[in-house]
């Protein structure tokens, strides 16, 4: 074809070669001018990709964007961070196909609440083998002001900004040695007779114990006093006649907690040992089986008078 159109063009007379020049350069023009634009716009080709977001603890939503970085695509998406939320891939960095874009936001708030103040224990003199809790502990009441942050509405951290005691805690105080009422000591726990060696029948406070007809001939081994029945005890000197003492942790055939009163002293009853009157030691009657037990737990429920006739 370019040979005939040479062919054409040699044969032409002048006017007609110089119409032909013309086209020639015409089309040459056009033929640069589309070449031009078509590599411009192979040039000026932007991808887009597929992606989703997962802004905070928003659903998960699906976009068709730009092949951009991701600062620029969250512009696109009009998306907008805030002061301490963040994104997990840098802004810089350029999105890929099926990428996620994962939003923390982050937020801060006061709070406000009261909460308890636990109380101290004071300790009151040392030694010695009873206590007693001369004061109740009560706890105290405080507001606190936190500041808290979120991230993605979990807690991540809260700092105190603020605090004012609402009430103030009252110790507990606990005074060594001494017996009174709520007084708690922890002993050894034996039994005896009323023909134990020594023994003549009656106790130190003049209540009649025996081997065959029990406390004050009751054929029992309680002493009913102020109109409730109590196992009879032998106890240190400074717990006065008459005091009621509550007992557990024993290995007596007898309900688990027991209530006795004092009514005896004996010589080998001293400190936190207790005797506790069952019947007979050589053969006569006794009203419970068990021996005796360490580690019972002794606690004084009322304070005696201390005289001798308190029963009468």
């Amino acid at each position: 074809m370019l040979k005939k159109a040479k062919e054409v063009v040699v044969s032409a007379n002048s006017r007609t070669k110089g119409i032909l020049a013309v086209a020639c350069v015409y089309v040459v023009v056009m033929l640069a001018t589309v070449s031009t634009g078509a590599v411009n716009r192979i040039m000026d080709y932007i991808p887009t990709v597929d992606i989703s977001v997962r802004d905070g603890v928003q659903d998960q939503k699906d976009y068709l964007v730009k092949q951009d970085t991701v600062g620029n695509v969250l512009d696109e998406l009009s998306i907008e961070l805030n002061k301490g939320d963040s994104i997990d891939k840098g802004l810089d960095e350029l999105v890929q196909q099926n990428d996620l874009l994962k939003i923390t936001r982050v937020e801060t708030a006061t709070v406000t609440k009261e909460e308890k103040i636990p109380f101290k224990t004071v300790t009151k003199g040392s030694g010695g083998w009873s206590s007693t809790v001369v004061q109740e502990g009560k706890k105290g009441v405080i507001k606190k002001t936190y500041l808290v942050t979120y991230a993605n509405k979990k807690e991540m951290s809260k700092k105190v900004i603020k605090e004012e005691v609402i009430k103030e805690p009252v110790d507990k105080i606990i005074q060594k040695n001494g017996i009174a009422k709520g007084t708690t000591f922890t002993g050894r726990l034996t039994t005896y007779g009323g023909d134990c060696n020594g023994c003549g029948g009656s106790s130190s406070s003049g209540v009649k114990l025996s081997p065959k007809t029990g406390v004050n001939n009751s054929n029992s081994p309680f002493l009913t006093y102020r109109g409730k029945k109590y196992y009879c005890l032998a106890a240190d000197r400074s717990i006065p006649f008459g005091t009621i003492i509550k007992i557990s942790n024993h290995n007596l055939s007898t309900s688990s907690t027991i209530y006795g009163i004092v009514v005896d002293r004996g010589g080998a009853i001293k400190g936190n040992k207790v005797d506790i009157f069952k019947g007979s030691e050589k053969g006569g009657k006794k009203y419970f089986s068990g021996g005796t037990s360490h580690n019972t737990k002794f606690e004084v429920v009322s304070i005696g008078s201390g005289r001798a006739n308190f029963w009468r």
